[in-house]
């Protein structure tokens, strides 16, 4: 008799657990934001890179200076290495012929798929960000293009709502703009120098693959990459060959930062975790 009581006070105990394991939330994820409120870095204390991929189609050079050219080779590095990624083109580069099966493509292998507005609209005077070159009417019709374009590839508001502002640049008054459309804001993280690499060898300011990665292997060893939302263009800028152009580096950026521990984590993770929070 005590051995069966012993049984059922166990069989109790354990549907308990698993009645209150049901009832517990997850996390809400954790986010770094600047002072407008975009956020930088996810879940800090996690030892997790968030990969995005940006990318515009300059229509008055055919492509010439910007384009998506990158996304190829890009999206065969993170299929070999087993790794999803973000991907954040303007909506621009939905339009052009070349670009529909790698589109395709990003969503059919489980990789994020947003936009970076749809035209590449500068918000704001890089030298005084306080004074804003758009009107909210502006944004609001770019946005609409844009979201045109992601809903022709069957994406809802839902799926698409993390966004990089074009530029990475912005005022509060954008930034209230994008959030009144629906939109969550993120932005790479701030002191790495990946996004330089639409500088000439030509030009004073020229900062080389050799230089970008030497400034991201020490940003990582002195802030390490916890959470951290790493920017790479998939871009062929011009006058670049193609050892210097960051995505080339990316399988080795991925080996390098496995090897450290990290994982690897896309806005979908973002949303989800959100959605068990509730």
């Amino acid at each position: 008799m005590k051995r069966i009581f012993t049984c059922i006070a166990v069989l109790v105990a354990a549907v308990v657990m698993v009645a209150c394991n049901c009832n517990t939330k997850s996390a809400a994820p954790v986010f770094v934001t600047d002072e407008c409120g975009v956020v930088e870095r996810i879940n800090p204390d996690e030892k997790c890179v968030y990969l995005v991929f940006t990318a515009h189609y300059s229509e008055s050079d055919s492509g010439y200076f910007e384009n998506f050219d990158g996304v190829v080779p890009v999206l065969n590095t993170l299929k070999e290495k087993g790794v999803k990624g973000s991907f954040f083109p303007t909506g621009v580069c939905f339009t052009v012929d070349r670009y529909q099966e790698p589109i395709q493509r990003i969503i059919d292998e489980g990789h994020y798929l947003s936009a970076h507005s749809f035209a590449h609209l500068l918000f704001v005077d890089e030298s005084d960000p306080t004074i804003s070159l758009v009107t909210a009417d502006s944004i609001r019709r770019d946005f609409a293009r844009m979201e045109q374009e992601l809903e022709r590839f069957g994406l809802t508001k839902e799926q698409y709502c993390w966004l990089i502002p074009p530029y990475e640049t912005y005022n509060q008054e954008a930034v209230d703009v994008m959030t009144e459309l629906g939109y969550r804001l993120v932005n790479p993280t701030s002191g790495m120098l990946t996004g330089m690499d639409w500088t000439s060898p030509d030009t004073e300011i020229y900062h080389s693959t050799e230089m970008i990665l030497d400034n991201l292997w020490k940003f990582e060893e002195e802030n390490t990459f916890n959470g951290v939302v790493l920017l790479i263009h998939a871009m062929n800028y011009p006058d670049r060959t193609d050892e210097d152009r960051p995505y080339n580096h990316l399988g080795d950026i991925i080996d390098r930062l496995s090897e450290k521990g990290y994982t690897f984590k896309t806005m979908f993770d973002v949303i989800e975790a959100e959605k068990a929070a509730k």
